[in-house]
């Protein structure tokens, strides 16, 4: 059995995507915590910088694996669709709930004010790990297995 690929450019795009999400929640993120000499206002303050250029950049990702799954929707299958749309619901989720309120949060803590932890900051956690996940296997579907020929 032969695996063949349904579209490089959807392929290119998911893994240049994956690489950049991947790289800033889950390296970034954690290590400028641990950068002696910076301070929690800073480390929020960069923290609100990038998830928001990262939030735009997936976005844009998105906006084109889905016009290039589009182009050749003849290889892909409900379930490829919907790996897309989930991971652009949870993205809006992020973008248009989760984020503002964040950044406001960072803004009050920025600003010195003490704040009552929330349930959102987790919640965010969440979504990132299960926009991973959605990530990781919509590039293996990417694949398609194509039966031996006899």
């Amino acid at each position: 059995m032969k695996l063949y690929l349904k579209n490089p450019i959807v392929l290119i795009l998911l893994c240049l995507m994956t690489g950049m999400f991947m790289t800033i929640s889950f390296l970034e993120t954690p290590l400028k915590f641990q950068v002696q000499g910076m301070t929690l206002s800073t480390a929020l303050g960069l923290g609100k910088l990038m998830f928001g250029i990262s939030t735009k950049m997936q976005n844009i990702f998105l906006i084109l694996i889905f016009i290039a799954m589009m182009i050749s929707r003849e290889n892909y299958t409900r379930t490829d669709f919907a790996f897309i749309i989930v991971l652009i619901i949870l993205l809006s989720l992020q973008q248009f709930w989760m984020l503002p309120v964040l950044d406001k949060r960072v803004d009050l803590v920025s600003s010195g004010k003490s704040l009552a932890p929330t349930p959102l900051h987790d919640y965010f956690i969440y979504a990132e790990m299960a926009k991973a996940f959605l990530m990781l296997s919509a590039t293996a579907l990417q694949f398609k297995k194509q039966p031996n020929e006899y």
